[in-house]
């Protein structure tokens, strides 16, 4: 999937979930540090919506308020847009491993739970594992439903990038001016989805953690 910064580096953090295997002493640590990556991670998420309309209200300002030379506007609009595209590559290449590592997490988790004498204790610990297997489903399938509307809105933008670096000019921007209005209504349920993938992180990162304190 594609995403946007600062999701780079968000499917590193959740890997770290792969590590919460091991012996039972020290498993809290672990899990708390990926409590904490998960709960960084939803930070970044979200701050990525800024970066949507950042790309956007350059496009906007290129588009209907165009300076004399149009090169320093356009700079700024590549910028924006190469931003959101490097980190998507982040992103795509931490997809499987999220999930691999996840499964590395929850066969740590069966193998400790398997070792548990007490029954209803050993119940316990398998209920908690599927309710946080669960979470991890989740959050796969909202991290590709976001990848689902943001590949034909990240597409357009690098289609606008390609455009207007051979056709920078007043009648450049006149034909361009209808696709910069469509940009910024399909950004709308891009970014919901992406509000949405962030409060899964967030949930999940919190469920994680070994403070009760109020976040």
């Amino acid at each position: 999937m594609k995403t946007i910064p600062h999701l780079r580096g968000l499917l590193t953090v959740t890997a770290i979930a792969g590590f919460i295997t091991g012996c039972a002493s020290d498993n809290y640590h672990k899990s708390a540090d990926t409590g904490a990556a998960l709960t960084s991670a939803s930070r970044m998420i979200a701050k990525d919506s800024d970066l949507i309309d950042e790309s956007l209200r350059d496009l906007d300002d290129l588009v209907t308020n165009p300076n004399p030379d149009l090169r320093k506007q356009f700079r700024k609009f590549n910028r924006a847009v190469n931003e959101l595209g490097d980190s998507a590559s982040d992103v795509a290449s931490k997809a499987g491993e999220m999930k691999s590592k996840g499964g590395d997490y929850f066969a740590g988790w069966d193998k400790e739970s398997a070792q548990i004498q007490n029954e209803d204790i050993r119940n316990r610990s398998e209920t908690r594992r599927n309710e946080v297997a669960a979470h991890f489903e989740r959050i796969s399938r909202q991290y590709d439903e976001t990848g689902t509307v943001f590949r034909p809105f990240m597409s357009d933008l690098r289609d606008v990038q390609k455009f207007l670096s051979t056709d920078l000019t007043a009648g450049g921007l006149a034909a361009i001016k209808d696709t910069a209005a469509k940009a910024s209504n399909d950004a709308v349920p891009v970014k919901d989805s992406l509000g949405r993938l962030s409060d899964e992180f967030k949930s999940l990162g919190l469920s994680m953690s070994p403070t009760t304190a109020s976040r």
